[in-house]
């Protein structure tokens, strides 16, 4: 009998739950009971960005750009990169980690220590000049200031091969017996022994008999006649016959002899006691019968070619000079010059020759630690205290014009000029000479009659046209035997004619210049260096050529792609005009040395252009013709087809003759052509009113007051935005101009930023012309 156990089915096994992910809140808090109703999720919330408030008006403090920090792994540079930067960086670290451990231990207070010694004096800041050399402590306020001058013996001089230095104003004077020779031999009156005669020298007028026409004199007849026109213009009456009685009375002059007891100006003549050599002031106190030559190793800012044989021995004179005014002048032997560093002041614009050179000559030669290179209006800006100006130094034998914005030196507004205050001098010695100037053995190549016209020069020059009257000066004339002589002189309008020499160059003698010799310096640059420098330091500037671009011909009005639009005249001329000299005549002939080269240029064909007429008769468009249907029709405008001539290169001036013709230009056209390429019209505005006159010949009395006057309209004539107006900023009060570019060197020796252009001795040694190319961005 079945039971009923067995009968019946066993219940299913309930399975097992899935495994469940414990939430958040059951893992934290366990012991927390769960919410009935689950809550709804919670908005996340964002802010808002606020707009920040527009501030308007903030200017920036200075308009330099200041460059971020330099990324070492740029594979194009080669900073720390090279064995030559990685050991300058590093000698610059243990400088500065020498200076912070001198200026940790100079705070502890020793017992017995007496002053510290300034830093400064171990920098001696040199200024070569043209004429006097400048040079002095950088902890001095003033510079010493001797002539740069050495005097050889003659026979010494005559034995190196070099040549005698001309005399100015020699080559009118030649000229003229040239032409006397020439009427002469023409007229059947030469002697046949003529032909042991010097070279004959080159005259434009040369086949033609009749009077001499002194160049010269013709210039001054313009600047006689702009002067009149100038104090008619002024409502200032002047009696011009005074001229001749300014002639009558310096022509009955005697001189008066003063007592030795009673005599400010007698000068020590120097005792040559068979010295050498002397420099300086005792080199130009030699008697002329002692037997020597008086040279300037620096000419025209440069190293001097024309009276030197070789290089060694203008470099050697330089180094004697130097060496020299050391040890008389600062008490600095030659023992010590190991422990001084020299902070060269060299042109804005010259040759690299002249600066690898003195470095070669300071570090290697004389031995000095080490040597900085800074320009002139780089150094004149900090010696005037200012951020921004143009500045122009007018030189002994050059001038430069050079704008400088925010301690930034703008390279392609530096021009050179071709003349100086020596120029003004020998352009009054003419007037004077022209007016019988009672002095009648004048002679500019003896050292004592040069210094003589230059204090004159200084005396009487002016710019102040109510001056021009007749006036009594008085100059003194020492002599080598015999008491000083005191002359009498009258003037009219010389001591105003000559310094617009400035402003109508026509008067200066610019042939008389040429000739730097043929001499060459060798084993002082590297080729390879020499070839990868890129910087315009001695190439052409966009100041020099805009001052040119009136010698070539006027520019056909093409565009980009070479076809010649006939749409509507133009009435703007695309080259600048040429500035006249003194707005005497526009349409003046040039000088001589212009003469040939727009000779040259003229015969360049100028492509014409075809423009519609929009006369009653009709004319055919360039490239069709008109449409004879429609008389009394302009033509239409056609795009015309591109000729051979407007196609073909145009012409340009090579590299001397922008240097030549703009070297030539007159001051101020200079200024303003240098002005106008400065930028940004804020940046004409800040320059045109700081501009600084420094230099030697700067202190011609009326010199501001004249640039000031005629610049504005040569700014408007060169399309220059604003009403032109300039300002004229003096040097600062109890400096004397010549010394502000010195005083502008002293100054910078106190910034910590010089420190990263000292070049050492050990440096220039391993690495030679390339320590100045990586050094300084503008070599």
């Amino acid at each position: 009998m079945d039971t009923p156990a067995s009968n019946t089915e066993a219940p299913p096994t309930p399975s097992p739950a899935p495994p469940q992910i414990p939430s958040a809140s059951t893992t934290t808090t366990t012991s927390a009971p769960a919410p009935a109703v689950a809550s709804a999720p919670i908005k996340k919330q964002y802010n808002k960005r606020v707009s920040k408030k527009k501030v308007e008006g903030l200017l920036a403090y200075t308009t330099a750009f200041v460059p971020g920090t330099y990324n070492v792994k740029i594979p194009a540079g080669d900073y720390l990169q090279k064995e030559r930067n990685v050991d300058v960086v590093r000698q610059m670290s243990l400088e500065k980690a020498r200076r912070e451990e001198e200026g940790l231990s100079s705070k502890i207070p020793t017992a017995g220590d007496g002053e510290r010694e300034n830093p400064l004096s171990k920098i001696l800041v040199i200024h070569p000049g043209s004429r006097n050399l400048r040079l002095g402590l950088a902890s001095d306020f003033y510079p010493k200031e001797i002539p740069n001058c050495i005097a050889r013996p003659t026979k010494a001089v005559q034995t190196s091969g070099s040549r005698k230095a001309p005399v100015m104003g020699s080559r009118v004077k030649s000229l003229k017996e040239q032409h006397e020779r020439n009427n002469k031999r023409k007229r059947g009156e030469a002697d046949e022994d003529d032909d042991h005669l010097e070279e004959d020298v080159e005259m434009s007028n040369g086949d033609d008999i009749g009077e001499w026409v002194d160049p010269i004199d013709e210039s001054i007849g313009y600047l006689r006649d702009y002067l009149r026109n100038r104090l008619v213009q002024e409502r200032l009456a002047t009696d011009w016959r005074e001229l001749t009685r300014v002639k009558a009375n310096n022509s009955k002059v005697k001189p008066e002899l003063l007592p030795e007891h009673n005599d400010p100006y007698r000068i020590d003549w120097t005792e040559p006691e068979g010295k050498p050599f002397f420099i300086g002031t005792d080199a130009l106190r030699l008697p002329e019968s002692a037997g020597y030559t008086v040279r300037y190793p620096i000419l025209h800012r440069s190293l001097n070619r024309r009276d030197w044989a070789s290089s060694q021995t203008v470099l050697d004179d330089i180094s004697t000079i130097i060496t020299s005014s050391l040890s008389t002048q600062l008490s600095i032997a030659p023992r010590d010059y190991p422990f001084f560093s020299v902070l060269l002041i060299v042109p804005d614009h010259g040759d690299r020759v002249f600066i690898q050179e003195m470095t070669h000559l300071i570090l290697q030669v004389l031995g000095f630690k080490s040597i900085a290179v800074q320009q002139e209006a780089y150094c004149a800006i900090f010696g005037a205290g200012m951020s921004s100006a143009c500045v122009v130094d007018i030189g002994a034998q050059e001038t430069s014009v050079t704008c400088v914005d925010e301690a930034m030196l703008l390279a392609e507004t530096r021009i050179k000029l071709n003349y100086g205050g020596d120029d003004i001098t020998s352009a009054l010695t003419h007037l004077l000479v022209a007016s019988n100037f009672p002095y009648r053995e004048l002679d500019l190549a003896r050292s004592q009659d040069w210094l003589m016209m230059d204090n004159l020069k200084i005396k009487l020059c002016t710019l102040e046209e109510h001056l021009v009257a007749n006036t009594l000066w008085d100059f003194y004339v020492p002599r080598v035997e015999g008491l000083t002589q005191k002359w009498m002189l009258r003037t009219f309008d010389e001591n105003i004619l000559a310094p617009l020499v400035f402003f109508d160059t026509r008067m200066i003698d610019f042939d008389e210049k040429k000739g730097q010799g043929s001499f060459r310096f060798w084993n002082t640059s590297d080729d390879k260096v020499t070839d990868e420098i890129t910087s315009a330091y001695e190439e052409p500037t966009s100041a020099m050529k805009a001052l040119t671009s009136h010698l070539l011909p006027g520019a056909s009005h093409t565009s980009a792609s070479g076809f010649q639009k006939s749409e509507a005249p133009s009435n703007s001329e695309s080259t600048t005009p040429a500035p006249a000299p003194l707005a005497i005549s526009s349409n003046s002939s040039p000088e001589k040395p212009n003469a040939s080269l727009s000779t040259t240029l003229a015969q360049t064909p100028v492509p014409e252009l075809n423009l519609p007429s929009t006369a009653s008769t009709p004319t055919p468009a360039a490239g069709g013709a008109a449409d004879a249907d429609t008389p009394g029709t302009a033509a239409p405008a056609l795009l015309s087809l591109p000729t051979l001539a407007s196609l073909a290169p145009q012409p340009t001036l090579s590299a001397s003759q922008i240097f030549t013709a703009s070297s030539q230009s007159p001051l101020d056209a200079a200024i303003a052509a240098s002005l106008s390429l400065c930028g940004t019209e804020n940046k004409i505005r800040t320059l045109s009113h700081s501009i600084l006159l420094i230099g030697g010949s700067s202190s011609i009395k009326g010199l501001p007051a004249f640039i000031s006057d005629r610049l504005p309209p040569l700014l408007k004539q060169r399309g220059v935005p604003g009403n032109g107006e300039v300002t004229i900023v003096p040097p600062p009060r109890g400096l004397n101009p010549r010394y502000v570019s010195w005083k502008g060197g002293s100054v910078m020796c106190n910034i910590e930023g010089l420190g990263d252009m000292w070049i050492r001795r050990d440096e220039w040694e391993a690495l030679g012309v390339r320590a100045l190319k990586d050094r300084y961005m503008w070599f």
